[in-house]
């Protein structure tokens, strides 16, 4: 039989045709051997709540501003996240705005989610089986979790202890609400008015009326008013009414069982109420925000109250008179992280709380995490931090250098940390003295030893400065950036090790041949446009060449800037402007010169091999909002590239091993919490497989080969 031959051309031509446009089956597949794990720091955000169910033992919960719910494992002393399955589209969902448990039915839940006015979307989530599945109530009002002094008082849910059906939940912008059938419809209560815009009805309570025992009361703390009270009036009706000269600046409130009523004020410190007169028990005229307050299940004189502001170790006051008089509880911390520092500790405190099932028990909760002490009374109490599986950290920065520690992260609040075991909880934050925030890191290629930090002592860059590192982050050097420029982003020469580029979010453009000591000015860069007025910045517009010590690249509108005299001289290398975006990460390829990818959110992912002067967009990949190059395959001449994305219509995390010509889909098969706004991303340069994710509240991640 003749064979029959097609033309070499045409072998080609379809040759060229199956490599440019991949089919669907080899740009997603399935990756069943990929596994993700939580880097465990251990606490650092804020819990806003800690409530202990009143019947059930050992049942506690913890709710925070921006890291969802969760529920402690009394065996292992472990919190259990219970909001990891919400995706990133719905990630203003991990914000808690208030949390109340069912007292009949220990199985019930339910929470205020939210972290932004501005954010969508918000809701009453409710539980039945204590946390492992959820359903929207459909009370899609606004909830504002993060970023005010409000988020801490509580709660703004209460459930009706003697019948589960009725339910009360006070907002921030729309007044108090009701349910009479557990949440599956709700009406507006309009007898009670909506306070001061955003702050709204922080505290709703059930009680008894101290006048007829055996009548129940509903009180509805309304900022900016004061305290709305339902009972039973004279003429017989149940009707809602402002209490007479209450505190307009409600906190937190709690029902003794005998009816007496206490609050906690942000301004005028800690009032009970009798039924008929007001009483101020105020601890402390040193202070006068007090939020946490409890009632002794045991014995209604028993009290305990903490204050809110005023710095770190901030008094805890016992009563055993229902307030009459006080006395400052001794307290010292055990055990910790051994990263925390001594102003981790009753700092913010939001929530304290006896365990009813535990005579002396007690739960606090502060900016850090939460507290127990298993007895009150003593003359020193111990306590004990319990931060194992609270990860509520906000990464800002990372770094992946090709030796010594993998990982550096760069964080809110906590500085950051040197990842030479990323399985463990660090034993120190990054040595940057006077700093909070980490915003930018960078490495020398040649000498990983030396390392770049981008440091500020607060969110806004007030004092911003670098530090210099010559043995792989164990210390470093600080040094002033120039006067004014406050923030922005750093990038570290592969081969020279004295050069050092920075753009400052505010401020001008400069390089240092000398590693920061002196700075200079550059020419052929457009207006600074790292943008951005706080730490909360997370696009990458400069990068560092990983080959050619003396080239940079920088992006601006469109187009990417390139320098081949360390920064002295920079123009602009593509003549056709790249789409616009919001989200934007430039990255130079290891070990592969003139090659420099730029992510553009939803426009996707470009390539260049010509140091920017000509791009090609990505294909099938829609979207990029995360990437990283990391360690190529064993072999191999590229490096592997990752992106958090949309690749052939499916959203998820994704590697290639071919420079994008395919891609497996490495996503999370089940939720881990890493759909918590997913916003930095860098790959390991040390373990091919390897990635690391930071999120908006949930921590970091790693996903890697199961080994």
């Amino acid at each position: 039989m003749r064979m029959f031959r097609l033309p070499k051309l045409v072998l080609i031509v379809i040759l060229m045709y199956t490599l440019m446009i991949p089919t669907t089956s080899n740009v997603v597949r399935s990756a069943e051997s990929y596994q993700w794990d939580q880097i465990p720091i251990g606490g650092g955000g804020y819990v806003t709540a800690v409530v202990v169910h009143p019947t059930e033992p050992d049942l506690v919960y913890a709710r925070t501003d921006i890291g969802g719910v969760y529920r402690l494992d009394p065996v292992n002393n472990r919190w259990i996240p219970l909001l990891d399955h919400i995706e990133s589209d719905e990630s203003n969902l991990y914000g808690i705005d208030g949390i109340e448990l069912d007292y009949q039915n220990p199985d019930i839940i339910y929470v205020a989610a939210g972290k932004y006015a501005n954010g969508s979307p918000s809701d009453i989530l409710k539980s039945t089986d204590r946390g492992a599945t959820w359903t929207r109530t459909g009370l899609n009002l606004r909830n504002v979790s993060n970023g005010n002094i409000h988020r801490a008082m509580g709660e703004s849910i209460a459930v009706n202890p003697s019948n589960s059906n009725y339910l009360h939940v006070g907002t921030r912008y729309d007044g108090l609400y009701t349910s009479s059938n557990g949440g599956d419809t709700w009406s507006q209560v309009r007898e009670v008015p909506y306070g001061l815009s955003g702050q709204g009805i922080r505290s709703v309570v059930y009680g008894v009326n101290p006048a007829a025992k055996h009548e129940q009361v509903v009180y509805a703390g309304v900022r900016g008013i004061g305290i709305f009270a339902k009972m039973k009036r004279s003429n017989g009706q149940m009707t809602w009414e402002l209490i007479r000269n209450s505190p307009e600046s409600t906190a937190r409130m709690t029902v003794s069982k005998s009816g007496i009523l206490y609050v906690t004020t942000d301004n005028r410190g800690i009032q009970k109420y009798n039924g008929k007169q007001w009483t101020n028990i105020t601890p402390s005229a040193s202070y006068s925000s007090y939020y946490g307050i409890s009632i002794d299940p045991s014995n209604d004189n028993h009290i305990l109250a903490t204050v809110r502001t005023g710095g770190s170790n901030l008094p805890l006051y016992r009563s055993t008179n229902s307030g009459q008089t006080w006395t400052i509880v001794n307290k010292t911390l055990n055990d910790r992280p051994p990263w925390w520092t001594s102003n981790m500790f009753f700092s913010a405190t939001s929530s304290i709380v006896f365990d009813p099932h535990h005579p002396g028990r007690v739960y606090a909760s502060d900016w850090s995490g939460v507290f127990k002490t298993d007895d009150i009374t003593q003359p020193m109490t111990q306590w004990d931090a319990i931060t194992d599986g609270h990860e509520e950290v906000v990464a800002l920065s990372a770094a992946t250098p090709p030796q010594g520690a993998a990982f550096f992260s760069g964080l809110a609040d906590q500085v950051g940390f040197r990842h030479s075991d990323i399985f463990n909880t660090p034993i120190q934050k990054l040595p940057l003295a006077g700093m909070q925030e980490v915003v930018s890191v960078d490495y020398h290629e040649a000498d990983p030893n030396q390392i770049i930090f981008l440091g500020s002592n607060d969110w806004y860059g007030t004092i911003t400065k670098l530090f210099v590192s010559t043995d792989n982050g164990m210390t470093t050097t600080s040094v002033d950036v120039p006067a004014g420029s406050q923030l922005g982003r750093i990038a570290y020469s592969a081969s020279n090790p004295d050069l050092i580029i920075y753009f400052p979010q505010k401020g001008k453009a400069v390089r240092s041949t000398n590693k920061g000591v002196t700075w200079q000015s550059m020419n052929g860069l457009p207006s600074n446009n790292t943008g951005g007025e706080s730490i909360f910045t997370y696009n990458q517009t400069l990068a560092a060449d990983r080959t050619n010590g003396n080239k940079f690249y920088a992006y601006s509108a469109g187009h990417l800037y390139r320098t081949i005299n360390g920064g002295a001289n920079w123009i602009k290398a593509n003549i056709v402007a790249l789409p616009q975006s919001d989200k934007i990460k430039v990255e130079a390829a290891p070990g592969m010169e003139n090659v420099v990818w730029v992510s553009l959110g939803g426009a996707g992912l470009y390539a260049s091999s010509s140091s920017g002067a000509a791009f090609t967009k990505i294909q099938n990949v829609q979207s990029s909002e995360l990437f990283a190059f990391g360690k190529g395959k064993s072999g191999g001449v590229n490096p592997a590239v990752f992106i958090y994305g949309t690749v052939n219509q499916v959203k998820g995390f994704f590697r290639s091993d071919n420079m994008g010509l395919s891609w497996e889909n490495i996503t999370p098969t089940t939720g881990i919490g890493i759909g918590n706004e997913p916003q930095v991303m860098e790959a390991d340069r040390q373990m091919y497989g390897k990635v690391y994710v930071g999120t908006n509240g949930r921590g970091l991640f790693t996903g890697s080969f199961v080994q």
